[in-house]
């Protein structure tokens, strides 16, 4: 049952099948992203495998013409073992992603790794500027997190988060995790904050807050070109669609490999609507 559900949110699990759907996305108006599923490798040989995964990955893309950006989650490229590889890793990867002149998103993870990650974003945002993070708007903290972010940051992703937390760190109602998501929104479409060619990444795939944020761009004047959506691959098609009709940015994240099964459960647990779509 798993294997057959998990086709409906990503369609193999090799690079070129990801890439064959991203090809076929793009020839649609979509825009297009990858991840490489796996986290926590404990050896600097599985990390440096990682990292000449992703190496081969913008190679492909390249190859194929393609506009794919990669996703990446710091504890694939070293995090936990040596903060030093992970990133010489990164530093390998955006140097690639400069010359193919893309971007690279980093992920965020749990709770306990994102004081490392921002550290290391910040530090790798003072030599690269194709380099993008993630905010997760069910943590407490992402407000603050955003504030000192926007003084340098360029591309900045916010999701509802996924991962089990504590109460003392995340906010545990819906509704005021939806809250807090369409406030911080706001802050990230403030126009003195997109003047400085910041551009924010909306992955939702909650239709009232999309249109909260359509309504919000459309009452400031902002042009459709200066933020975009994201949604994962398989998850509402029907409104993806609509999103590309109405003129809107939207990128679609394929996610592929192996390690699929806590990626998978996480999609379950952060919508339990996510399994009627499976069942269907």
């Amino acid at each position: 049952f798993i294997q057959k559900s998990l086709s409906r949110f990503m369609p193999g699990e090799s690079l070129f099948e990801a890439l064959d759907a991203c090809n076929n996305l793009e020839n649609t108006n979509y825009g297009t992203i990858i991840t490489y599923l796996g986290e926590n490798v404990t050896s600097e040989n599985q990390s440096n495998g990682v990292t000449n995964h992703y190496l081969n990955a913008l190679s492909e893309i390249k190859n194929k013409s393609l506009g794919t950006l990669i996703s990446i989650k710091l504890t694939q490229l070293g995090l936990d073992f040596s903060k030093t590889t992970c990133i010489t890793n990164m530093k390998k990867i955006l140097d690639k992603a400069n010359e193919l002149n893309t971007i690279v998103w980093i992920d965020m993870e749990e709770y306990k790794y994102i004081d490392k990650t921002l550290d290391i974003y910040k530090y790798l945002s003072n030599y690269y500027s194709n380099i993008g993070i993630t905010l997760q708007s069910y943590l407490y903290r992402t407000n603050d997190d955003l504030f000192k972010l926007l003084d340098f940051a360029l591309y900045i992703r916010l999701v509802k988060g996924a991962y089990v937390e504590s109460e003392s760190v995340s906010i545990k109602d819906r509704d005021l995790v939806d809250n807090n998501y369409l406030d911080l929104s706001k802050i990230m479409l403030n126009k003195k904050n997109l003047s400085k060619g910041f551009k924010p990444s909306f992955a939702t795939h909650d239709d009232l807050i999309i249109r909260e944020i359509v309504n919000e761009a459309n009452k400031n004047a902002i042009d459709n070109t200066l933020y975009e959506f994201n949604m994962l691959y398989g998850i509402r098609p029907k409104l993806q669609n609509e999103i590309l009709k109405s003129n809107q940015n939207i990128k679609i994240l394929i996610s592929y490999g192996e390690e699929w099964f806590p990626w998978y459960m996480r999609r379950l647990a952060e919508n339990p609507k996510n399994l009627f779509l499976l069942l269907k």
